[in-house]
C-alpha cells in the first residue's frame, strides 16, 4: 500500500507546486492527518463496507471536510472512489517526504539520558546538518535512560550514535573478535 500512497502523495505534491499552493496544502493536510489519525479503523470499515457506494463515501468526505482546499478534497474523492480513504495518513506521510525533500529538510529524533540545554541541542543540530547536508532539521527530543550517557540521533534511516551504551557494545564486540 506504500506504493499506492506514494502515487496519491506525488500527484497532490505536484499539483500543489504547479498552483503555488504548497504551504497551504501542507498545512491543511497536516491538520487533516491529525484529525483522522485516531479514526483509521473506522475509515477501513468504510472502505471495506460493500453496501457503501462511491457516492456514499464522497458524501462522507463532503460532510467531514467542509472547508478544505479543493486539491486536497479532490484527492480525498479519489481515495474514496478507490476504497482507499484509510490510506490518508500514509498519503500524508509520503507527501511530507516530498515536502521535506523539496526544502532539503527532515525530522530528527534526539535521544539523551537527560533534558538537553538549548546550547547542547544547537551543537547536535549543527552536527546533524553537517553530517546529513540538510538545510533544516525539525527536532523532537526524547529521554532514554537506557543510553547510560551521551546521545543518539535518528534522521530518516540514518542513526548517529554517540551514546555510552553504543561505546560499550562496540568495545564488547572488539573483545569478542580478539578471543
Amino acid at each position: 500500500m506504500v506504493k499506492v500512497a506514494n502515487k496519491y502523495a506525488k500527484a497532490l505534491f505536484d499539483v500543489s507546486l504547479d498552483t503555488n499552493n504548497l504551504e497551504v496544502i501542507n498545512e491543511q493536510f497536516e491538520i487533516i492527518n491529525q484529525a483522522v489519525s485516531d479514526n483509521i479503523k473506522n475509515l477501513e470499515m468504510v472502505d471495506s463496507n460493500p453496501t457503501q457506494t462511491a457516492q456514499d463515501r464522497r458524501n462522507l468526505i463532503d460532510n467531514v471536510f467542509v472547508d478544505v482546499n479543493p486539491y486536497i478534497k479532490n484527492m480525498l474523492y479519489v481515495l474514496a472512489d478507490n476504497r482507499h480513504i484509510a490510506l490518508v495518513s500514509d498519503v500524508f506521510n509520503a507527501f511530507q517526504g516530498f515536502y521535506n525533500k523539496y526544502y532539503n529538510q527532515d525530522y530528527a529524533t534526539i535521544e539523551s539520558t537527560y533534558e538537553l540545554s538549548q546550547e547542547e541541542l544547537d551543537k547536535i543540530i549543527n552536527l546533524i546538518t553537517q553530517q546529513t547536508k540538510l538545510s533544516k532539521v525539525i527536532v523532537d527530543t526524547k529521554i532514554n535512560p537506557d543510553l547510560i550517557g551521551g546521545f543518539r540521533v535518528k534522521v530518516g534511516t540514518t542513526v548517529l550514535d554517540g551514546s555510552v551504551r553504543n561505546d560499550l557494545v562496540q568495545l564488547q564486540r572488539k573483545f569478542k573478535r580478539a578471543n
